[in-house]
């Protein structure tokens, strides 16, 4: 940055540890050396890319630093940077985010997301919305235990069901892409990734298994069906629902409980808990949730900026 009093630049490596121990700089000693020897060493083993690790240096040192992560599916994690206290701190921040979004888009990725949670500095939304990604809504965590099973009315109409495999693929990317049209979670990424990167970020997300993914429809009514995708957590002793999504001639109609009853079922032998998270502004979805009863657990705000291509 020419005439700037500080450089931006992708983090060398013999600038990591410093970079990491000052991304890390609001835990508590000894925590922070935990944390930042195991990202040194999840980066060895390949478990984190410490190439959308960027650092701001001012006179030899570095003063700020940001991570970045591309994920599958062309998207990408942003974490809000962490500046040293001093009067440049707000422009050091954000060209720090606005040098790592413009690497993010040359690499290919189409949507760059951030998650605050409520624990996080009052500087960090104003920072990640200064460089371009705005709060486009909240998203709230709610779990259940699988245990009982979720009762449905008689009058829901029975879904009939099919997992995954290569020749139902067609039929899955029809059933979601049909889930797409007028829904209400996260709007603003409507037709931004293709298909094939949609399916790429869920199987990448949790641990994959085509026998999680699952197609239900009403045999009179073909244009009438659901689709859920589940996974097992990395690090919980739960599952997930990745996704979950009604055509639009099924909605309206119960088949969202018959949906999450069928989730329920297909976790039960193997996990206490079935985790999902849902945009705010989705309140039918909500609603339907805490209906079948689930609580919810957490809550992030969400920043996004959808990158345009080369």
């Amino acid at each position: 940055m020419p005439g700037s009093p500080f450089e931006i630049l992708p983090c060398p490596p013999e600038a990591r540890a410093a970079a990491l121990d000052l991304l890390y700089r609001r835990a508590d000693e000894p925590l922070r050396g935990h944390l930042v020897a195991a990202a040194r060493d999840a980066a060895q083993r390949g478990g984190l890319d410490l190439s959308g690790l960027w650092i701001a240096r001012r006179r030899g040192r570095v003063a700020g630093a940001l991570l970045t992560q591309v994920l599958a599916g062309r998207t990408a994690a942003v974490w809000p940077p962490e500046v040293e206290p001093s009067w440049q701190r707000a422009a050091m921040a954000q060209a720090l985010l606005r040098a790592a979004l413009e690497d993010l888009r040359t690499r290919g990725a189409r949507i760059a997301q951030a998650l605050l949670d409520p624990s996080s500095p009052r500087h960090a939304a104003a920072d990640l919305t200064r460089a371009g990604m705005p709060r486009v809504t909240h998203l709230i965590y709610l779990r259940r235990e699988t245990s009982p099973p979720l009762p449905l009315p008689t009058s829901v109409p029975r879904l009939h069901w099919r997992s995954y495999s290569p020749e139902t693929d067609a039929e899955f990317r029809a059933i979601l892409q049909a889930t797409y049209h007028d829904s209400l979670d996260m709007p603003e990424l409507e037709g931004v990734r293709s298909l094939d990167d949609i399916l790429a970020g869920h199987r990448a997300g949790g641990r994959f298994d085509p026998g999680r993914w699952w197609i239900g429809r009403i045999p009179e009514e073909p244009d009438a069906a659901a689709i859920v995708l589940l996974s097992a957590s990395h690090n919980r002793a739960a599952w997930e629902v990745a996704y979950l999504g009604l055509t639009p001639p099924a909605r309206g109609r119960g088949l969202g409980r018959a949906t999450l009853a069928y989730a329920l079922d297909l976790a039960r032998p193997h996990t206490p808990r079935l985790e999902l998270a849902v945009d705010a502004r989705n309140r039918p979805a909500e609603q339907l949730y805490r209906s079948a009863g689930f609580l919810p657990f957490d809550r992030r705000a969400v920043y996004l900026k959808v990158l345009r291509g080369c």
